[in-house]
């Protein structure tokens, strides 16, 4: 049970992280570069949210020194 528990946290914090940095690099390419921008910082904040996601520890340090 608990291991489900956390199994089902791992996967929300995963698609929340991930798809908050890919919406965040869209928006800001497509403000600033159009189309093409939205692709290329969105793909890059899909990277970028793969790791943050893959290591939760870092993300909360860096929102904790802010």
């Amino acid at each position: 049970m608990i291991k489900t528990l956390v199994l089902v946290a791992q996967v929300i914090w995963t698609v929340v992280v991930v798809g908050a940095a890919t919406l965040m690099g869209a928006v800001l390419g497509f403000g600033c570069y159009g189309w093409i921008g939205a692709i290329a910082l969105g793909t890059a904040g899909f990277g970028l949210g793969s790791l943050l996601a893959a290591f939760p520890e870092v993300l909360l340090e860096l929102l904790g020194a802010m």
